[in-house]
């Protein structure tokens, strides 16, 4: 990290290191969210995975444009799915439509934490104001998957003795 003119001109190598993790972690969950559209029954779900992988995809490019500011080359790429349609709904699935909300909830939380570290320990403007767009966009989604599982019984509370 050198300063010039006193700002930080280069990311810090936890930064790196973060930025370089992370792209990694959002290449499987894309690669596990296109299996789970293929399972999904509920159009709202899979317009929510459709909406999540869009949100993973963005903060790839994100993240992959700093790396290379700074003359840092990205992780290998998840494989290129196929366009994902609304219309391709199966009759019958091999992971129901709780089950993947179930864990679409465990990657979104996921994301927030690591977008949230990653807002922590960042130093330029221009990086804190990336990370808490992208923070707000996955607790926007969180939001609508809870609703949507609210909704259709997915959901389930605590027993009460």
């Amino acid at each position: 990290m050198e300063l010039i003119n006193g700002n930080l001109e280069s990311l810090r190598f936890k930064e790196i290191f973060k930025i370089w993790t992370q792209l990694g972690v959002n290449n499987g969950y894309i690669a596990s969210n296109h299996a789970f559209f293929k399972h999904a029954v509920d159009k709202n779900l899979k317009a929510i995975i459709v909406e999540f992988i869009q949100c993973l995809k963005e903060e790839n490019k994100q993240l992959t444009a700093l790396l290379k500011d700074n003359g840092v080359l990205a992780p290998p790429t998840a494989i290129e799915y196929e366009k994902l349609k609304m219309r391709d709904i199966r009759g019958k699935t091999a992971i129901n439509d709780t089950e993947i909300s179930a864990i679409l909830s465990m990657n979104i939380a996921s994301s927030v934490i690591t977008v949230s570290q990653a807002l922590e320990i960042s130093v330029q403007k221009k990086h804190t104001t990336k990370y808490g767009e992208l923070h707000m966009r996955y607790a926007i989604l969180g939001a609508k998957l809870i609703q949507l599982s609210k909704d259709k019984g997915w959901l389930l509370a605590p027993a009460i003795t």
